[in-house]
């Protein structure tokens, strides 16, 4: 069930970005870096993905991206999200606050885990990121999408980043399920 008595679905994520808000750190980037329990970054390894992160005091994260010369296919922080059934569930969205000093997009998707692998079922709309710090929030109908199983061993929330050279402030970031 996803809901327990005195617990929301979306409590997991939202603690696992509380835990990275309350937290100060920085570090080397890489293919694959977990930022605390349940955020991390993933890129494909052809990129050669380096460059640095930080957690500043009041913000979640600032990534400073460097790729190697090859192209690559993605670059994606993730989200656990801990929810298993979404049977219960009417939408899953999420909100975010975000900067860069040049115009980015990023995509959202919720991927949940399949006896397969797993199935992306990606949110409406893009994300456009500026030098303002701008808002965004999308959510999905649960129970109308097809690549959204009821039902999944695991799922996580990724936003899929450019697959070059960046500079990203993720200011704040909340899900949400009801």
């Amino acid at each position: 069930m996803w809901k327990k008595a005195g617990s929301r679905a979306d409590g997991p994520g939202n603690q696992t970005l509380e835990a990275m808000r309350a937290q100060v750190s920085e570090g080397a980037l890489a293919s694959s870096v977990t930022f605390t329990r349940g955020l991390r970054l993933h890129a494909d390894p052809a990129l050669e993905l380096a460059g640095q992160y930080r957690s500043p005091p009041g913000q979640l994260l600032e990534l400073d991206v460097r790729a190697g010369p090859d192209p690559g296919d993605w670059v994606a922080l993730h989200l656990a999200l801990r929810l298993d059934d979404l049977s219960a569930a009417g939408v899953v969205g999420f909100a975010t606050r975000m900067a860069a000093p040049e115009t980015l997009m990023v995509r959202a998707c919720v991927r949940s885990g399949t006896d397969a692998g797993f199935t992306d079922c990606f949110f409406d709309k893009h994300l456009l990121v500026h030098a303002h710090e701008t808002s965004h929030v999308d959510a999905l109908h649960v129970g109308k999408r097809a690549d959204l199983p009821m039902r999944a061993p695991w799922r996580d929330v990724i936003l899929f980043m450019p697959t070059r050279a960046f500079q990203l402030s993720l200011i704040d970031m909340r899900v949400f399920v009801v």
